[in-house]
């Protein structure tokens, strides 16, 4: 899901809550919790595709959410970042279901 950060300045691709795939992340399906997890175990875990933000804030380094994030939003605040968010963008038809105010 695309996730918007501070001031709307940049966007962040996240794992998606359940209902929110390919959507804006918002808290309407905040309490429907990851689309990565069942019974209560991350589908993801050990196969090498588990998202970073999930690794470094919930799991390997219990305590380093805000210095994690921290980083985070500037590897997704950059040039790569944004040409990420386009790609993903492009292919999921994201802007054609939610165009910009003109």
């Amino acid at each position: 899901m695309l996730e918007m950060g501070p001031a709307n300045a940049f966007a962040v691709l996240s794992p998606a809550f359940k209902g929110a795939e390919q959507d804006f992340a918002t808290n309407l399906h905040a309490n429907r919790g990851c689309t990565f997890l069942a019974d209560d175990r991350c589908q993801l875990h050990g196969t090498g595709l588990q998202p970073l933000e999930c690794r470094c804030t919930h799991h390997d380094r219990p305590g380093m959410g805000e210095r994690c994030h921290a980083d985070l939003e500037k590897q997704w605040n950059s040039p790569a970042g944004r040409a990420l968010v386009l790609q993903w963008s492009n292919q999921t038809e994201f802007w054609q279901r939610h165009p910009l105010p003109r």
